[in-house]
């Protein structure tokens, strides 16, 4: 009875918006449940010690100096670093020592130690002309066990992000002395040619047993701000969790009303705009003001910069209006970045300026820089509720929420030197529905920006779709049989030379001008809205001309 009472008195604030609290029987007993608290880190440079004895024989001041010049390496985990190479000479020895004390994530005790990785960058010659090795040291037999050596590695061949493992059956904790010392060696032996490395940091796994009394279905349903309708999530004790019903609500309320998911709520009717196949568009995310007379039916404009008062005025002037913002990237100019934990797009003890997760190229010295997020972590759906929220309240037609196609990226990169998000397909889907439900729920139509391999699994979900180049890669298929066959618009942007540089020397139209093509074939007129870019800058006044 006493829990009872405290779920309703939890409510009692939320009775505007007709909440009514969780059945008792749904209620989840508190239990104890043995969990691991397992976890992975990269200990980097800055936490690691060099004796006064590891520069004997270093070309160029070896592990100290190289431990210094590894931070000079900015442009990106995986790049080759050659003006930052540190040379070892022949018959150099020398070793790092890397402390436990140093985590930020864990604090686990010597025992509690399951895997210790190298991680290395390096270039220098095949074993015939010499070879050097990496070692840990065995603390409980005081002897240095070989990791890994440069045989078979190829001559002067860079090798980018090498994982080093302990060799099997090694036990990782009896690397790790009883004060949390773990000894990484170099050496290099006897030759007439040098070793070079621009990088050797330490990967630290760990198991802490550990026990956690689970949260009951009310203070669950209570953490992640819901009242109502099933919810998932993580629970206090890391585990995943769904709940089938967090409340219901009290008429005329529903779950959802008001524009906010599992919350109960009263919203006004809506309907959410349409945009058919044929409407003609404009597309500028770098000016806050354009001409209200362009010959175009929807403006699709930034979010952040595009004023209220600007929106309206286009809408009087009878254009449709479709905000921008980037769904699957966390950029760290925007001007609510503070409201994005640092885990949702740098993963624990990477070095987040040279995170394999940077989009591209686009970090630049001074500030600018764009890192894929993991979407499936709950923070980044509050920021982007927030966001069309946002979107709402400036009077926006429709969301356009770009780079929702993180999955695809996260399969490109090799990650052998820090963990990739792991996002799937599946997780893909996932986010991207979410987005259109969450829309659709604000009373804002929803564009689907390229992520062209889901169109078909996505087409009913979103009310149009914004596409770039998919006639340079003869992709704008998918986007007819799904979008333009459903009488929903297809807005295409080419470019004479893109962000990577290639040019593609767009001149006119293939075929009529009423066909307007511009590249595949079987399109009729108003099947695909096409604008051509002189550069990859996305501005009205940079079109070199447009297939309407």
């Amino acid at each position: 009875m006493l829990k009872r009472i405290a779920w309703l008195s939890s409510c009692l604030a939320l009775l505007a918006t007709g909440c009514l609290p969780l059945e008792a029987e749904d209620a989840r007993e508190p239990e104890v449940q043995q969990q691991s608290l397992t976890g992975s880190e990269v200990i980097d440079f800055a936490s690691a010690s060099t004796l006064t004895h590891t520069d004997a024989s270093g070309k160029s001041g070896g592990m100290a100096v190289l431990k210094a010049n590894s931070a000079n390496c900015t442009v990106g985990a995986y790049a080759d670093c050659y003006a930052q190479y540190i040379e070892f000479s022949p018959s150099y020895t020398g070793y790092l020592t890397f402390k436990l004390s140093s985590l930020t994530q864990a604090a686990p005790t010597p025992a509690q130690v399951t895997q210790l990785q190298v991680l290395t960058k390096y270039q220098g010659p095949g074993v015939a002309a010499s070879y050097y090795q990496w070692q840990l040291y065995r603390f409980t037999t005081s002897s240095w066990v070989n990791v890994a050596n440069s045989q078979g590695r190829g001559d002067w061949v860079w090798t980018p992000a090498l994982t080093l493992n302990l060799p099997t059956p090694e036990v990782a904790a009896n690397f790790v002395s009883s004060t949390g010392d773990i000894r990484v060696r170099l050496v290099k032996g006897a030759g007439t040619d040098a070793a070079q490395l621009d990088s050797l940091r330490l990967q630290v796994s760990w198991d802490i047993p550990t026990t956690c009394t689970a949260e009951t279905d009310a203070a669950f349903c209570s953490r992640l701000g819901t009242n109502c309708g099933q919810v998932s999530g993580t629970d206090n004790c890391g585990q995943a969790r769904t709940v089938a019903s967090c409340g219901t609500c009290q008429s005329p309320a529903t779950c959802g009303g008001g524009g906010t998911p599992n919350v109960c709520g009263q919203g006004s009717a809506c309907t959410v705009p349409a945009f058919p196949r044929g409407t003609t568009w404009m597309w500028d995310l770098e000016h806050n003001a354009i001409p209200t007379n362009l010959n175009a039916q929807v403006y699709v404009v930034d979010l952040f910069n595009t004023p209220s008062a600007k929106i309206q005025e286009y809408k009087t002037a009878g254009k449709k209006v479709v905000c921008y913002f980037s769904a699957g990237t966390y950029e760290d100019w925007r001007e609510d970045a503070n409201q994005f934990p640092q885990d949702t797009y740098c993963t624990p003890g990477e070095n987040c300026a040279q995170s394999v997760h940077i989009l591209g190229d686009w970090c630049t010295s001074g500030g600018g820089c764009e890192w894929w997020l993991d979407h499936r972590k709950q923070a980044v759906r509050t920021v982007m509720t927030s966001r069309m929220q946002l979107a709402r309240t400036k009077g926006c037609d429709a969301v356009e929420p770009d780079n929702v196609d993180a999955y695809s990226h996260d399969d490109e990169i090799s990650c052998t030197d820090q963990a990739c998000w792991g996002l799937t397909a599946a997780n893909q889907l996932d986010y991207n529905r979410w987005l259109a439900t969450t829309a659709h729920s604000l009373c804002l139509g929803i564009a689907l920006k390229n992520d062209v391999d889901q169109v078909a699994s996505l087409a009913d979900s979103f009310d149009f779709a914004i596409n770039e180049e998919c006639q340079k890669y003869n992709e704008c298929g998918a986007y007819k049989t799904w979008f333009t066959n459903k009488n929903k618009a297809v807005f295409n942007a080419e470019y004479r030379v893109d962000s990577g540089g290639d040019t593609t020397p767009w001149t006119n139209c293939t075929g009529t001008g009423a066909t307007c093509a511009c590249g595949e074939a079987n399109f009729v007129q108003g099947d695909l809205r096409t604008l051509v870019f002189s550069t990859a800058s996305v501005r009205y006044d940079n079109i070199q001309f447009a297939c309407w």
